[in-house]
């Protein structure tokens, strides 16, 4: 940055800046805290039962093969990808439990299946496939891919196969 400054201003201008650069450090650090302060917020939330699933409700309503408002994110996520056996996105699941559940909000939902999606991703119990073509976000089970980022074609929706396999 090239500035023009009388001389006789250059003690204040200099002044100014160290300043200006001392309240925007502030700023940043102030911002770190913050972002700590979500971090240690999300971990614990993400660590609430109910974003795990319990084993005695599972076995319960496995046994009806129906669905149940009553089960965590997960399970839900988990029922729709059984129903589907197919890749799934986000929006897919949210509109499947707003049909089955309408009464819930769909922006708490959609948050709510996106941090549970999130933490079985960082579980390694799921994975995503971004397409690259439109880059939509598919997720499923680790099963449904041959390795990191590559999904096994049978578990691919058809409207993918058709972009990424039948149109080159």
């Amino acid at each position: 940055m090239k500035v023009n400054i009388p001389e006789k201003y250059t003690d204040l201008y200099v002044k100014a800046l160290k300043e200006k650069k001392q309240m925007l450090q502030l700023k940043i650090n102030q911002f770190k805290a913050e972002i700590n302060e979500i971090d240690v917020h999300l971990d614990s939330l993400l660590n609430l039962p109910l974003f795990h699933e319990n084993e005695e409700q599972n076995l319960m309503h496995q046994k009806t093969n129906a669905y149940h408002d009553q089960w965590p994110w997960t399970r839900k996520i988990a029922y729709f990808i059984d129903f589907k056996k197919k890749l799934i996105k986000t929006m897919e699941v949210v509109e499947f439990i707003m049909e089955k559940e309408p009464e819930l909000n769909k922006a708490k939902v959609r948050s709510s299946v996106s941090a549970a999606l999130s933490n079985k991703m960082k579980k390694g119990v799921y994975r995503k496939f971004e397409d690259p073509v439109t880059n939509t976000t598919y997720y499923g089970p680790a099963t449904y891919f041959l390795n990191l980022h590559e999904p096994h074609i049978e578990y691919m929706p058809q409207d993918l196969k058709e972009r990424l396999l039948y149109n080159k």
